[in-house]
């Protein structure tokens, strides 16, 4: 035991005798106190806590799956869309148009179109 001064007075202080965790389990000494009864709460905390924290992982990973097989759906609809939208830009040229409607008797009108002009109460009915 080892002596302190301190302020004149003399104390006596106990070195504790610290013992190795690993050694009080394996012995099972740590059980026979009663410690794990005591942190009966803390232990269930704990028990809980690994168990959400295991089931976020699973979470995590599908929903990491999901990203991935929606990426790769909207890269195949983007691309079908590209293809069709360049399908309507060759369909939808000028030329192509006015070859197929000569078939219905429609054609392509060479004059420019005309400006007709309206006086301001032309439509308003009811006015004599």
């Amino acid at each position: 035991m080892g002596k302190v001064k301190e302020n004149n007075e003399e104390k006596v202080v106990k070195k504790k005798r610290v013992s190795l965790p690993l050694k009080g389990i394996v012995s099972g000494e740590m059980f026979s106190k009663g410690v794990v009864t005591k942190n009966l709460p803390f232990l269930l905390f704990l028990a809980l806590l690994m168990v959400v924290y295991i089931g976020y992982g699973y979470y995590v990973d599908n929903t990491v799956r999901k990203v991935v097989r929606e990426e790769r759906v909207e890269g195949d609809l983007y691309s079908e869309l590209q293809s069709l939208m360049e399908v309507y830009d060759q369909e939808s040229l000028r030329s192509k148009v006015a070859s197929e409607v000569v078939s219905s008797s429609l054609f392509e009108t060479k004059d420019p179109p005309r400006v007709v002009l309206v006086e301001g109460n032309f439509y308003k009915e009811g006015e004599e």
